[in-house]
């Protein structure tokens, strides 16, 4: 299974157009890291690709996938986009796509179908070009169907605890998911999950099992906003939806068997986007990695 990190950022990506906050600024004079916003492929053979979420800079990052189309072919590798929400960052990309030749095929729990069909009109809009297939995950590991062969790997999605996108809210909480990926040949599987508001029974449990992990990484602390000095306002809102590090998911990551454990979706905010900065030293001391736009996994 080769897995590769597309888009390594939180919404906004590093540095964000319109922020002077310490990272970004770093970012613009090649201090920090540049990085676009999440998204993960995944592969069996390294030739069709599964999207876990589609941003808004997915033309770009499907370029670094290295794959050629044929002759006069128009045809795609990504051969489906799995969702984990409805949020801008991880959805707009999905309209990027509208040049297929066949259906766009989408995996989404029905809150997330919800959410992108009726705020942002995607199967409207998608149907004048493409056209969209809709599949509700399984909760227990199946087969992940390609369009004409079989993909080698099986998934399963589990409903976690998160807000619908601002866009359009919803009085519960059940539009984030996270994947679980089996490569049926070996039998080795990677965890995803961009978006964790807090560490859930089943979350734990698949943790435990996973041979690779990339986990929301969003933020180090409740202080992230003051120290990189921007307007904390907002910064309520974000941490009810994203676990920070420090107080929230380090020790669990830390103490799982995973060969990789990487932390994704991070916000310009965030302090471990230096490399020489005391919180990346802490995680490396712990085998964790910080996710960058182009990293390369094999399982």
């Amino acid at each position: 299974m080769v897995i590769r990190i597309l888009g390594s950022a939180a919404g906004g990506g590093v540095p964000q157009w319109n922020c002077g906050c310490r990272q970004c600024v770093g970012a613009r004079v090649g201090l920090v890291e540049s990085r676009t916003q999440c998204s993960v492929a995944i592969s069996s053979d390294g030739h069709r690709w599964i999207l876990v979420n589609a941003s808004p800079d997915l033309r770009s990052q499907l370029l670094h996938l290295e794959w050629q189309p044929r002759g006069e072919s128009r045809e795609s590798p990504i051969e489906a986009v799995l969702l984990s929400d409805a949020d801008l960052d991880h959805t707009l990309g999905l309209f990027l796509m509208r040049e297929n030749v066949s259906s766009l095929s989408i995996h989404a729990s029905p809150a997330i179908k919800d959410a992108v069909e009726k705020g942002l009109r995607l199967t409207e809009i998608l149907d004048q070009y493409c056209g969209v297939s809709w599949t509700k995950p399984p909760t227990g590991f199946e087969p992940l169907p390609y369009h004409e062969a079989e993909s080698g790997l099986e998934y399963k999605a589990i409903e976690v605890d998160g807000p619908g996108p601002r866009y359009r809210r919803s009085n519960h909480r059940s539009c984030r998911l996270f994947y679980v990926l089996r490569e049926v040949k070996t039998g080795k599987s990677v965890l995803i999950a961009p978006a964790v508001s807090r560490l859930e029974p089943q979350l734990l449990a698949d943790l435990g099992h996973a041979d690779a992990i990339l986990f929301d990484g969003s933020f180090w602390s409740a202080d992230d906003f003051e120290n990189s000095g921007i307007d904390t306002s907002s910064i309520g809102e974000l941490l009810q939806s994203h676990l920070p590090i420090l107080d929230g998911s380090f020790k669990t990551l830390a103490a799982q068997g995973a060969i990789h454990k990487i932390y994704i979706h991070l916000n310009n905010t965030n302090p471990i986007l230096w490399r020489e900065s005391p919180e990346r030293r802490l995680l490396e001391k712990v085998e964790i990695k910080v996710a960058a736009d182009g990293m390369t996994i094999e399982l």
